[in-house]
């Protein structure tokens, strides 16, 4: 079963040391996704982010970072990795389905932003199957990406 549990002295460097794909070890910026030593180092600036690794029992897959954004006004899902080693298992959907449900309990605005960049069809699929909707908006980062949204019921 999967769980979302605090990045703490105990886990932070095995969680630095995950990435999405094993060219992409030890990047800052990884081809389709900022790093999660990058995205720990952030919200440690800001803390309205809430950074959480994702196991699955008391396996470490993945790693993930919510919350309010300044810079497009909103409730934003930042970051969803699953590492390279467990990808393909099914481990996305239920991740961001678990994510999803702690957002919304932490939130009482109406929906999620999620951005992610054009040329990541995977990431696109995923976010399309609950419910994420093309905003028309793109955000200016190390890369464009674009911004899409899910509404929910209260």
């Amino acid at each position: 079963m999967l769980s979302l549990r605090e990045i703490t002295k105990d886990n932070w460097l095995d969680i630095i040391l995950m990435c999405s794909g094993e060219d992409q070890q030890n990047r800052i910026f990884e081809k389709t996704i900022a790093s999660n030593c990058l995205s720990i180092a952030q919200a440690s600036m800001d803390d309205q982010w809430t950074t959480r690794a994702i196991h699955d029992e008391d396996l470490l897959i993945g790693f993930t970072m919510f919350g309010y954004s300044n810079e497009l006004e909103g409730y934003e899902l930042c970051r969803l990795m699953i590492d390279y080693r467990f990808q393909g298992k099914g481990y996305s959907k239920a991740a961001l389905q678990l994510i999803l449900a702690e957002m919304k309990k932490q939130t009482t605005d109406s929906g999620i932003l999620v951005c992610f960049q054009s040329d990541n069809s995977i990431a696109k699929k995923l976010y399309e199957q609950f419910g994420f909707k093309d905003t028309g908006r793109t955000i200016k980062g190390n890369v464009d990406e674009l911004v899409y949204s899910n509404t929910f019921e209260g």
